[in-house]
């Protein structure tokens, strides 16, 4: 595995597109100050969560016996959860909100379902030598998101929310489609479905 190689796939999981979207829904009521809090909390956590998963994948799927396309599956129906969360408008209430305010990016950025299972099977097929390779990607890809959240918070300064929240709902529609394809692509490595071209 190369960086190049890593670098494309954690982008399309774990990149701008998504983070963007959850920033947006996560701090549509705070001031710069909490929206500079909410860039740097995530950041950090997101660093320390994808660093452990790829350090410890390997060792953890074998412990569990999780297979591939299980790992596919779950990440398939989480996601598709949390997109029809952002289609719909439904969020948790602010006042029962025991994330300190990064509710939606604990599910769009550090925990995201998608980008975990691929930094698990990542790890898995990964040697020690290439482990670097993808901690140093994945580092990267999170100081490229954390740069689009400061541009982001700068914007929404003289962005609408209505305009906003119009991009949520069609980027929330875009999520729910990876999550069915996903889904999909669990069934058929667990041989549940036959493969469709």
């Amino acid at each position: 595995m190369t960086f190049v190689e890593a670098f494309s796939i954690l982008i399309a999981v774990v990149g701008p597109p998504k983070i963007l979207l959850a920033f947006v829904v996560d701090t549509q009521r705070a001031d710069a100050r909490g929206r500079w809090r909410v860039a740097f909390t995530t950041t950090a956590t997101a660093i320390a969560t994808g660093l452990f998963v790829i350090v410890a994948g390997r060792l953890l799927i074998q412990l569990f016996h999780i297979s591939g396309g299980a790992l596919m599956l779950a990440s398939g129906v989480i996601l598709f959860v949390h997109a029809l969360d952002l289609v719909l408008g439904r969020k948790q209430e602010t006042g029962h909100d025991q994330t300190g305010g990064t509710h939606e990016l604990a599910t769009s950025f550090y925990a995201n379902p998608v980008a975990v299972a691929y930094l698990f099977l990542m790890a898995d097929a990964s040697t020690w030598s290439t482990t670097y390779v993808l901690a140093g990607a994945y580092v990267a890809v999170i100081a490229l998101d954390f740069a689009a959240i400061a541009i982001l918070g700068i914007l929404l300064r003289y962005l609408k929310m209505t305009y906003a929240w119009v991009l949520v709902r069609i980027l929330g529609v875009l999520l729910a489609a990876l999550g069915v394809d996903l889904i999909i692509s669990g069934l058929e490595q667990l041989h549940i479905i036959e493969e469709i071209n």
